[in-house]
């Protein structure tokens, strides 16, 4: 991956933060995704190495999929809940017949 293509993955992915420590390697993680698995160092000379879809596949690692729920009749996807809406899902009785 070139400079270039690295620039242009970071500005087309608002949820990738990043920084770069002393030693010059690279510090990724990716927002919507606050675990161990989102976060990525590449060192300067790795960067040559790995693709754009390899970074993003180690960043998202599968997590990428839509949750839609069923409330009163309505299909409606998780993901553009609020943190206290989604809280309410994990509170609500399941029962299955």
């Amino acid at each position: 991956m070139t400079l270039d293509e690295l620039n242009k993955f970071l500005e087309n992915n608002k949820n990738v933060e990043w920084a770069q420590d002393d030693d010059g390697n690279l510090l990724l993680r990716h927002a919507l995704y606050d675990d161990e698995k989102s976060k990525v160092k590449i060192e300067p000379h790795a960067l040559k190495s790995i693709t754009v879809q390899q970074l993003e596949q180690v960043l998202v690692g599968g997590r990428n999929v839509d949750h839609i729920t069923r409330v009163t009749g309505y299909f409606s996807k998780v993901s553009g809940w609020n943190k206290g809406k989604r809280g309410e899902l994990l509170d609500r009785q399941k029962v299955s017949f």
